[in-house]
């Protein structure tokens, strides 16, 4: 009988860890979403000006280095 108590307590113990590596996950899953939305909100709220061509800026920034 204590054998089954003991292997028991060792399911539990790996149910909760398994629980908090999932939650875990969630909780990043909901943290990047929430930044993606800021993202699209920020963007949104300010118009890209006539002709920007960010493949360019990015280029200059890389060969100014």
């Amino acid at each position: 009988m204590d054998k089954v108590i003991e292997d028991y307590d060792k399911l539990s113990i790996v149910e909760k860890r398994i629980g908090y590596l999932l939650g875990a996950r969630l909780r990043e899953k909901d943290k990047m979403r929430a930044a993606i939305a800021k993202q699209d909100r920020i963007r949104g709220s300010h118009p890209v000006p006539k002709g920007w061509d960010s493949v360019s800026a990015i280029r200059k920034s890389r060969e100014a280095r």
